[in-house]
Parts: structure tokens; sequence; C-alpha cells
């Protein structure tokens, strides 16, 4: 891919695949431990376990290798984006069932505090979270959800439906996929007469979300400065 700027040299590589292998080998093995761990101590069956990961990862998916700060303008593919999320708690949670509910690493602190009946902790909690509870899924209920996520890094933000991705920096370039017919977004329909409707309409959306949710002090859109070194090599 031509946005590329780390990692290019892991490309149709065996041993960086093998190395890839090996990691996750690692990772099921720690989950085997814990929970086995669990099962020893008694707790198994009374403990909330959730497996899930701080942002996704591109293993050569349109020759892409890494995540968002792995190329330059920052990426927001899908791959970047999607991570695992499993929650287990034997009486509560049924097994083996799943939610087609688009949700966010935004929701995991409401969540978890409403499902074990301390939501009423972020009641005043500033800045206020920008997360949807959804701990009425995990117990197989239905509630009305507004399938959106919405996905921030450095200078891109990002709104993803069940079919439409767009995709924003201050300067450009801008995205826009129907992930319904592209899957692998590589087709930027942005600016396609036919696609204005909807174009403008997620990036009404994205406004209106992060105007209501980002922290004035943090907000790079606005002038505001960083909580860390920026990757695009500003200093703040």
């Amino acid at each position: 891919h031509p946005w590329l700027f780390n990692n290019k040299q892991y490309l149709n590589n065996p041993t960086s695949i093998r190395r890839v292998a090996a990691e996750i080998s690692g990772v099921d093995d720690g989950v085997g431990r814990v929970m086995a761990t669990l099962k020893e101590l008694g707790l198994d069956q009374r403990t909330l376990v959730v497996y899930a990961a701080d942002q996704g990862w591109m293993g050569g998916t349109n020759g892409l290798w890494g995540m968002g700060d792995h190329t330059r303008p920052i990426g927001a593919f899908d791959g970047m984006m999607q991570i695992p999320w499993l929650f287990r708690h034997p009486g509560s949670i049924r097994p083996n069932a799943k939610s087609d509910a688009l949700v966010s690493n935004y929701d995991f602190l409401p969540t978890v505090l409403n499902y074990l009946g301390l939501g009423d902790q972020l009641k005043d909690a500033r800045p206020k979270s920008p997360g949807r509870d959804f701990s009425p899924i995990l117990r197989g209920k239905h509630v009305d959800w507004d399938n959106a996520v919405y996905y921030e890094m450095e200078f891109v933000r990002a709104i993803r439906t069940d079919r439409w991705k767009y995709v924003h920096r201050p300067e450009g370039p801008y995205e826009l996929y129907d992930l319904k017919n592209d899957p692998h977004e590589k087709f930027n329909l942005y600016g396609q007469p036919d696609c204005l409707a909807i174009q403008q309409d997620l990036k009404s959306r994205l406004d209106a979300f992060f105007d209501k949710t980002a922290e004035r002090k943090y907000d790079l859109y606005r002038g505001g400065t960083s909580k860390a070194t920026l990757l695009t090599g500003r200093h703040d």
C-alpha cells in the first residue's frame, strides 16, 4: 500500500508471519493459564473475564502491516480498528452467544460498571465518558442501539456504521467506503456524486460526536495539545 510508512520488510516475509503465529499462541497460552488459575482457586464460576485489545492490526491485508500509526497518513482501515472482545461469566452470560451490535472501547467502562451494579460511579465523572452501556446485551436482552462507532488517532477521525465508513483529516485526504460492497476498503468513494448525501451525513455525525465528547485541552482539531509526543512529529 502506498501509505505504508513502517514495516515494509515484513510483507510476504515467512519469518514475520511465523512470529505473529507464535505471539498468538503465546496469548492463547497465557489466557489458558489465567483460566486454569481461576479454576484452581474456585473463582472461575463467579468471575467476569473480559478478553480484549487496545487496537487493531493488519497482517498484510491490502499491502498493510501493523497499526494505524504505521501508515502516513495515519490510517483508519477496518483491520486497524477492529479488536477481539469476549465476555465470560457463567450463569449470567450465555455461552457462545454473539451480538452484531457495533461497540467501541469507549463502551467498556460504563458497560462493566453497569453489569456489576456500579453504574452510579460514573454519574459525576469528569470528563464525562463518551461510552455507552451494552450490559443488557451481555444478559441476552434486546436494546435499541445506534450501530455506529467512532475512532480517533491524532489527526484522523472516523465513523463506521453497518455499511459505511467515513474518515476525516483536517487537511485531507478524506475517505468514504461502502463496506457492504467493498469490505476491504479498496475503492475510496469520497466526492462521488451518488455518495454526497451519505458523506455529508456521516461528516455531520462525526463532528457532533467529537464536539460533544472531546476534551478541549487535548482536542488537536481545535488547537489543543497532546498528552504525549505525536507520531506525526509535532511536539506540544
